[in-house]
């Protein structure tokens, strides 16, 4: 049997484009903000992070190239942390094409039902993330990735439906914040809440109410050239 091809007219290309912009613009700023908090928060995880991002794009005669940002693996282990402890989406909500039955459970999913998936409890619930509310990058390694269900971590969704920008804003965080650990250090100051504090009715987004952190310019910088 031959599988079917979908064609895209053109408006709907450029309509699949702007949403990568569009959608991904305050949802990007806030990974950033909140990874960047949490390197003001601890120093140690800030500092080796520097050192794999020095060492990366000395290897790249200076430049940070596309090969020096898929190198940093602890990079993304920390973008990865701070996506699991502060979703942007707190929660997925689907429609059911079709009555679905739930294994052995005896449950069936009624064909138009919305089925509401929370991201941010499954994120902090301590039977899949010990100590759930620490901030630890090591949690994603790939021997501590193996250990658990892949649906255990799901800030871009999963399955078909998943988020069509999930790459692209992935590489956006990592560049920015490479070029922001390049050139500063990271650290708090008087202003800086600890706890964060949120706004509240957000239609499924978390937003900080506000996110300050102490910038110097690192003496080597290319700033200061």
């Amino acid at each position: 049997m031959k599988a079917s091809l979908l064609e895209l007219s053109i408006d709907e290309l450029v309509a699949q484009s702007v949403i990568f912009f569009t959608a991904g613009h305050d949802t990007t700023a806030s990974t950033l903000a909140f990874a960047t908090y949490f390197l003001a928060l601890d120093q140690d995880i800030q500092d080796r992070l520097r050192t794999e991002v020095d060492s990366a794009v000395e290897e790249n005669d200076g430049e940070l190239t596309y090969e020096s940002i898929q190198s940093m693996k602890y990079l993304d282990n920390i973008i990865s942390e701070t996506l699991r402890i502060y979703p942007v989406a707190v929660r997925l909500e689907r429609h059911t094409e079709a009555d679905y039955k739930l294994g052995d459970t005896g449950i069936t999913i009624p064909k138009g039902m919305l089925v509401s998936i929370p991201i941010f409890a499954i994120h902090r619930d301590p039977k899949l993330w010990p100590d759930p509310e620490k901030f630890n990058p090591e949690r994603f390694t790939p021997e501590e990735r193996a250990k658990r269900d892949p649906y255990s971590y799901i800030p871009f969704g999963a399955g078909p439906r998943n988020c069509v920008g999930m790459r692209f804003a992935l590489m956006q965080i990592k560049v920015c914040l490479a070029h922001i650990i390049s050139n500063f250090k990271i650290s708090r100051c008087p202003q800086t809440k600890v706890p964060l504090e949120f706004n509240m009715g957000q239609q499924g987004l978390l937003q900080p109410k506000e996110i300050v952190v102490r910038l110097e310019i690192r003496p080597n910088s290319d700033l200061m050239k």
